[in-house]
């Protein structure tokens, strides 16, 4: 099959505090043919525009590299991601925040083999310098925001060990001891995994990422961990403005 790769421009930004122009345009890959009737819409990925070559260059090298796990590093982004999406049935992305030379956008994607998988990944790029930024180029995690960070994550984890223990108790819930044990033990494992390296920008405030994936067959059982921190309340601890 003969495949067609075409970019046409999504969303334009204008930004006066630095008097330049930005757009994110959506470069569309279509499916093999195997997977061409699961939706009608074709796989999106990114194109950072900021009228600067160098810097495009800089970042979506960068995020095409960081997001395929540098699978294909010397190719395109439309060769890239034509060879590397064999098996892929969605694929899109958010802009969440383009502020202040910050640019932050998540790409999610669903990929299928024995079974499907779902996942999200986030980025934050300095659209000026096309630097990618972690997350202590953001906000100073040696001292208050992480112990705050690290509390809220312990609590939430403790209120869904206490949701999953409840749903062992309730015979309707049909949750035997061996997939509760399961669970939980998944649960202490994503606990004590948990860094504050994934996060994403928005309007209004930063989202620390905790990511647990669980196994296949327990993936109803995920918890919901939110890390939500208005910049208005940690703007001691922010070195970006806002």
């Amino acid at each position: 099959m003969t495949r067609i790769v075409t970019t046409i421009l999504l969303l334009t930004f204008w930004l006066t505090s630095f008097g330049q122009k930005i757009s994110v345009d959506t470069l569309f890959i279509p499916r093999i043919e195997k997977f061409s009737n699961v939706q009608d819409e074709k796989l999106k990925f990114p194109v950072i525009k900021t009228g600067n070559l160098q810097v495009d260059k800089a970042i979506n090298n960068d995020l095409k590299n960081r997001f395929t796990n540098n699978e294909y590093p010397d190719l395109s982004t439309d060769s890239t991601l034509i060879k590397w999406s064999d098996g892929i049935i969605y694929l899109d992305f958010e802009v969440t925040y383009l502020n202040n030379g910050l640019i932050s956008l998540n790409i999610s994607a669903e990929g299928c083999g024995a079974y499907c998988t779902a996942w999200t990944d986030y980025f934050t790029y300095n659209y000026i310098t096309g630097q990618f930024l972690t997350i202590d180029q953001i906000i100073d995690t040696t001292g208050n925001f992480k112990s705050r960070v690290i509390a809220d994550k312990d609590k939430q984890y403790e209120q869904q060990k206490k949701e999953l223990k409840e749903m062992l108790l309730d015979k309707n819930a049909e949750l035997d001891e061996d997939t509760y044990n399961w669970a939980l033990e998944q649960y202490e494992n994503c606990e004590k995994e948990f860094t504050l390296n994934s996060f994403a920008l928005y309007s209004d405030y930063l989202e620390i990422i905790e990511k647990c994936y669980l196994p296949n067959a327990i993936k109803n059982l995920t918890p919901i961990i939110e890390l939500k921190y208005k910049y208005v309340d940690i703007k001691k601890d922010l070195k970006i403005k806002n």
